[in-house]
């Protein structure tokens, strides 16, 4: 699809506005890398674990359950990494829509009245409200999806080399 002037220039002036957050932004994306690469690791704990069992009645217990113990810990430091993740992102899409309607409530301020006359009770406010709800909304799919999405498709493709270059090819 085209891109056009006005998009590129609304998508600059929403990166300046989160630029002013950015090391909330790296915090949360290296909580995304840690949750994605263990996220990664699971499966091939899971299949080393597989490898343990021999046969019927043939169990290597001994190799099996550190392995266990593994995964839970991936398990739940995954789980503690995205809860944290999502906590950085609420606060960076919090501040963010808090300084955007700071700065419309200024600027609305200083209106002239014959502005603020020419339309119906409220309808300025209820419009900046409306859109820094949709912000909001964007900016928090967007960091999740974006961060977990992105990270998830590379770094799969790194562990898949790492495990069989002919097979990742």
């Amino acid at each position: 699809t085209n891109i056009s002037d006005n998009q590129i220039a609304t998508i600059r002036k929403v990166l300046r506005r989160i630029g002013r957050y950015r090391w909330l932004v790296l915090v949360s994306l290296g909580l995304s890398a840690v949750s994605v690469v263990l996220t990664l690791v699971v499966p091939i704990l899971v299949g080393r674990a597989i490898d343990g069992i021999v046969g019927a009645g043939a169990v290597r217990f001994d190799v099996i359950w550190p392995l266990l113990w593994r995964i839970g810990v991936c398990v739940a430091v995954t789980a503690l990494a995205t809860w944290a993740m999502n906590v950085v992102n609420n606060r960076v899409t919090f501040d963010v829509v808090r300084d955007l309607r700071e700065e419309a409530l200024d600027h609305i301020n200083h209106l002239p009245l014959a502005t603020l006359d020419a339309r119906p009770i409220g309808e300025t406010v209820s419009r900046v409200i409306a859109d820094a709800d949709q912000l909001a909304d964007g900016l928090l799919m967007g960091f999740t999806q974006l961060f977990s999405g992105v990270l998830t498709m590379l770094m799969t493709l790194a562990f898949m080399f790492t495990q069989n270059v002919p097979i990742a090819l």
